[in-house]
């Protein structure tokens, strides 16, 4: 049992953004090809597994390093990637939330618990996807990565919701879809789910608390009571 009346009660779900609030990754890969080639990279040769739930500087700072690359203006890539990240998403007119997201980000709403966004990734992008699907109606807010000292998996984001909401950690709930996102959650000391949409052993989520395929009645029923 995850929570229940009689001991630590529910009172704020943090949702990470990319891949489980919405299906993400596939724009991102494209965009990312389209990055690497424009860098001089072989994309066939690169395995986006190793950056799922980091930040594009500490991917870069890697890739450089990794291959040696003759880059002096890191931020300028990064903004780059960010811009083209930011117009794919914005231009993509077929992108939704997460099959069954809505209907428990509306329990959550009708039960006064607290919600909040908070991403890896930057800006523009998390203001873009938190107004584009009103998430204001149903969240306190969002927190980006430009207002956190450590990227994921320190537990710096997750803490730093906590505290935004005014809840202890004990009351919190993180939805997570990655490795470094899941153990930021278990760094924090915080409860979290572990959303696997993608069959990949490589993604080891075992410090979830649990693991769901499905956003469905049958698990939010079982994180409730």
């Amino acid at each position: 049992m995850f929570f229940s009346k009689k001991n630590s009660n529910l009172n704020a779900v943090i949702f990470d953004m990319d891949g489980v609030l919405i299906d993400s990754e596939p724009i991102y890969i494209e965009i990312d090809k389209i990055m690497f080639k424009k860098y001089g990279l072989d994309s066939s040769k690169i395995d986006l597994e190793d950056y799922i739930g980091i930040n594009l500087y500490e991917m870069w700072e890697d890739l450089i390093n990794k291959n040696q690359l003759e880059i002096n203006d890191l931020d300028k890539i990064v903004e780059d990637h960010v811009t083209n990240f930011y117009l794919a998403l914005k231009n993509n007119k077929e992108l939704q939330l997460m099959p069954g997201i809505l209907d428990w980000i509306k329990y959550f709403k009708e039960n006064n618990i607290k919600m909040m966004l908070a991403s890896s990734s930057y800006p523009l992008i998390v203001q873009h996807i938190y107004s584009r699907f009103n998430l204001d109606n149903y969240m306190c807010g969002y927190i980006d990565i430009n207002e956190i000292k450590n990227g994921k998996p320190a537990p710096d984001i997750f803490l730093q919701a906590a505290k935004m909401m005014k809840v202890n950690t004990d009351n919190c709930l993180i939805i997570e879809d990655s490795e470094h996102g899941v153990n930021a959650a278990y760094n924090a000391g915080i409860k979290s789910i572990a959303f696997q949409q993608r069959a990949d052993a490589r993604q080891n989520l075992a410090k979830a608390d649990m693991i769901i395929e499905e956003f469905n009645s049958k698990n939010l029923h079982t994180i409730i009571n």
